[in-house]
C-alpha cells in the first residue's frame, strides 16, 4: 500500500500538468487567419482556382474526420436522411421560389419589345456634360414594380436602359436601347438636351454579329471599380470644370481620349461599351431591402470629418483642420449626396478578324482612367471575362476563352444585367458621375471617327408663302 500511495504521489504532478495541457491544446493556434487568405489569394495570382484549393483543403479535413468517424459516409447520409423533415421543405420552397420568379420575370421581360435607337450627333454641340446628366435625370422611373402581385405574380420589374457606343473599323456610333414603350420617353429626354440630333430606328448591331471562334479573336470584360466602394465618386466633369462652360479653345473633356482610341481602329476591329442603368430602389419581392448608399456615403463623410479634426489636449473638443484631400473628397461626396443614385453596369467587347492589336486591348481595359482619382484609391479598370486568364493552364485549347466569349456576347445582346440569366453585381453612381462616363461630343472634339451629320435643323423661314 505504501508503495502504490508513493506510486500515486510520484503520478499526480504529471497527471495535472497533462490535464492542463490538454484543456490548454489549441488545434489551431498556430494558424493565421490573415496568413491563410493571404495565401489563397497567392495561389490565385499563379492562375490556380482558390475554389480548387478550398475544395482540397475541405476533403483533407474531411478524410481526417473519417479516422475518428468509423463508417462516416453512412452517418452523414443517415443524419440527412433523419433531419430531412426539418430541412428538406425549407430548401424545396427556396428552390420553387427562386424558380418561380426567375420564370415569371424572364416572360415579362420577354414579351416586351425592345428598339434600339441610333443618335446621330450634329457638327455643332456646345453643350456641357450636364446636358446629358439631365437626359439621365429624365430617365429615372419606378414604374412596373409598384406592388406585391406585379412583383411575384406578373413578373414585373422597372426599366433600364442601355447607351451604348460602338466603334466598327473606327467609325464611331451613338446607340440606345430601351423597352419599346419607354422610347418616347427616352427620345423626348434627348430632344430637350440636345435639339439639333437626329434620333433613328437602328438594326441591332449586336444581334447582326455572329461570332466564329475560327474567325474572330475576342477580348470581354467589365469596367469594374477597383480599390475603395461606390460610397467614393470618380472624377466628374465639375472637377475637370466642364460645368462652367469654356470656351472652345478651353474645352478639355477626358472622353476625347475615348473617342481617339475609337477611332484608331482597323476596318477589321469593332469595339462595343455598354452603360446599363436604372434607379436605385429597393429590390426583393416581399422583404425588400435597398442598397443603403447614403448611409455609406454619410458614414464615410462622418469619418472623414473625425480624421481631420485636430486635438492638442485629449480633454479638448478639437478643431477641424482638413488637408486638400479631404476637403475636395467630402466636397465631391456631398455634391454627390443630392443627386438621384442610379445601379450602373459596364460592359465591353474588343473583336478582331485575325489577331489583337495588344496596345489597342490595353488603352480599351483603361480607357476610363481619366476619371480615377488615385488620392482617394478609387479607380475603374476591366475586369471579370477574360481578365483572370493569364497562364496556359487556366485554359486548355481555348475551351474556357471561347465559352466566356460567346456569355458575354449573349449578356450584351440581351442587355441584362440586373436579372437572370446574366445577372452581375452593379454599383451605385449618380447621373453626374455617369454623365462624365457618356456624353454626345462638343464640337471641340475632333476625332475623325465621329460620324456627325452635315445638315443642321432650323425653324422655315417666317415670311414663305403659305
Amino acid at each position: 500500500m505504501a508503495a502504490n500511495g508513493h506510486g500515486d504521489s510520484f503520478l499526480k504532478p504529471i497527471s495535472d500538468a497533462f490535464k492542463k495541457n490538454i484543456a490548454e491544446f489549441d488545434p489551431f493556434s498556430g494558424l493565421d487567419p490573415e496568413a491563410h487568405h493571404g495565401f489563397i489569394d497567392w495561389v490565385g495570382e499563379w492562375g490556380i482556382s482558390r475554389g480548387f484549393v478550398m475544395s482540397l483543403f475541405f476533403l483533407g479535413f474531411l478524410s481526417i474526420l473519417s479516422l475518428q468517424i468509423p463508417n462516416l459516409p453512412v452517418f452523414i447520409f443517415g443524419w440527412l436522411v433523419g433531419t430531412a423533415p426539418v430541412w428538406l421543405p425549407c430548401a424545396l420552397y427556396w428552390a420553387a421560389w427562386k424558380a418561380w420568379i426567375n420564370f415569371v420575370r424572364s416572360e415579362y421581360v420577354h414579351h416586351l419589345d425592345k428598339v434600339v435607337l441610333e443618335v446621330r450627333i450634329p457638327k455643332e454641340i456646345t453643350k456641357s456634360p450636364r446636358a446629358m446628366e439631365l437626359v439621365f435625370n429624365n430617365l429615372w422611373a419606378s414604374s412596373g414594380e409598384v406592388s406585391f402581385i406585379h412583383r411575384a405574380l406578373h413578373g414585373g420589374t422597372r426599366p433600364w436602359y442601355s447607351f451604348e457606343i460602338a466603334s466598327f473599323g473606327g467609325e464611331i456610333h451613338f446607340y440606345v436601347w430601351c423597352w419599346a414603350n419607354y422610347r418616347r420617353l427616352v427620345e423626348s429626354s434627348i430632344y430637350a438636351q440636345y435639339p439639333d440630333v437626329e434620333i433613328v430606328e437602328a438594326e441591332d448591331y449586336m444581334s447582326k454579329f455572329q461570332y466564329d471562334p475560327k474567325r474572330h479573336v475576342a477580348r470581354v470584360g467589365d469596367y469594374m471599380l477597383r480599390g475603395a466602394g461606390d460610397e467614393y465618386p470618380l472624377k466628374t466633369y465639375v472637377d475637370f470644370e466642364l460645368d462652367k462652360d469654356p470656351k472652345e479653345e478651353h474645352y478639355v473633356d477626358p472622353l476625347a481620349t475615348v473617342f481617339e482610341v475609337l477611332s484608331n481602329l482597323k476596318p477589321t476591329e469593332q469595339v462595343w461599351i455598354q452603360i446599363l442603368f436604372r434607379l436605385d430602389a429597393k429590390d426583393g419581392i416581399i422583404a425588400r431591402k435597398g442598397s443603403g448608399w447614403r448611409e455609406r456615403v454619410e458614414t464615410a463623410v462622418n469619418k472623414l470629418r473625425g480624421e481631420m479634426v485636430y486635438k492638442a489636449d485629449p480633454n479638448d473638443k478639437g478643431f477641424p483642420r482638413p488637408t486638400w484631400k479631404q476637403t475636395e473628397l467630402m466636397r465631391s461626396m456631398e455634391r454627390q449626396l443630392t443627386k438621384m443614385p442610379l445601379q450602373v453596369g459596364f460592359r465591353f467587347a474588343y473583336i478582331s478578324e485575325g489577331t489583337l492589336h495588344g496596345p489597342t486591348f490595353t488603352a480599351i481595359r483603361w480607357i476610363y482612367k481619366h476619371y480615377n482619382w488615385p488620392n482617394f484609391a478609387q479607380y475603374m479598370r476591366s475586369g471579370r471575362g477574360h481578365d483572370p486568364i493569364d497562364y496556359p493552364w487556366q485554359d486548355w485549347h481555348d475551351y474556357r476563352w471561347i465559352l466566356i466569349t460567346r456569355r458575354h456576347l449573349d449578356a450584351m445582346r440581351r442587355r441584362t444585367y440586373f436579372h437572370p440569366p446574366w445577372q452581375q453585381p452593379h454599383y451605385i453612381m449618380t447621373p453626374e458621375i455617369l454623365a462624365s462616363l457618356y456624353h454626345y461630343p462638343h464640337t471641340a472634339i475632333k476625332s475623325p471617327g465621329l460620324q456627325r451629320i452635315q445638315a443642321t435643323k432650323s425653324e422655315p423661314p417666317p415670311n414663305l408663302p403659305r
